[in-house]
């Protein structure tokens, strides 16, 4: 497999954003993240956390995919890297932590 580019994991982030973003869940609808859940640092790591450990787990058949709500382990992996950018932004604007 040759490496993906810088460029190619930019676009793939922006995209990935757009459209977890966009889709929402059954548990928020698009942009409740922002005003909903809580405003730590500490809740978008445990939830990205959280969504890597269930895509391992369906990686490595350990849990059944798609799971309950639907989403398979690519879906679990976009919606870590969602979560880690909202953990990121929250320390750029030095968000104080609660």
């Amino acid at each position: 497999m040759t490496p993906p580019t810088i460029e190619e994991l930019g676009k793939a982030a922006e995209d990935i954003t757009w459209r977890v973003m966009g889709k929402g869940s059954t548990k928020s609808a698009y942009g409740e993240w922002f005003g909903v859940d809580k405003p730590v640092h500490d809740y978008h790591i445990a939830r990205a956390i959280r969504h890597l450990a269930t895509a391992q787990m369906m990686l490595h058949k350990s849990v059944p995919m798609p799971d309950g709500e639907g989403e398979d382990a690519i879906d679990h992996l976009e919606r870590a890297v969602v979560r880690a950018l909202f953990c990121w932004a929250q320390a750029k604007k030095e968000l104080p932590r609660i």
